[in-house]
């Protein structure tokens, strides 16, 4: 185990970069994938990831109350949604009862 901690310290360190600490680690990734296997080793590499978001997230929420406009857009676009803030892009085809074929060539 104290190879799983020594670990987990230099992943939370990497900002929970999996490949580059693997590579200070100097062990694969398989390795790491089977360490997941232990609950919790897995716990604290979650709770890693998560401090990380919640970093970000804080990042974000002081953009926006600098009135970055980037920021303002992209938290729309991906948390208000429901209320119409989303980019997609829509096909009407109508065929007034006609079939229609559609070939697509999957070959390239």
């Amino acid at each position: 185990m104290r190879d799983k901690d020594k670990f987990l310290t230099l992943l939370a360190k990497n900002a929970g970069n999996v490949s580059s600490t693997c590579r200070a680690f100097k062990m694969t990734r398989r390795t790491f994938y089977n360490w997941l296997e232990d609950e919790s080793f897995k716990v604290i590499v979650d709770d890693i990831q998560e401090s990380l978001i919640d970093n970000a997230e804080s990042k974000l929420q002081k953009l926006i109350n600098e009135d970055s406009p980037v920021a303002i857009l992209f938290y729309l676009k991906t948390r208000a949604k429901s209320r119409g803030y989303i980019e997609r892009s829509e096909t009407d085809i109508t065929s007034k009862g006609e079939k229609i074929n559609i070939n697509i060539d999957l070959s390239e």
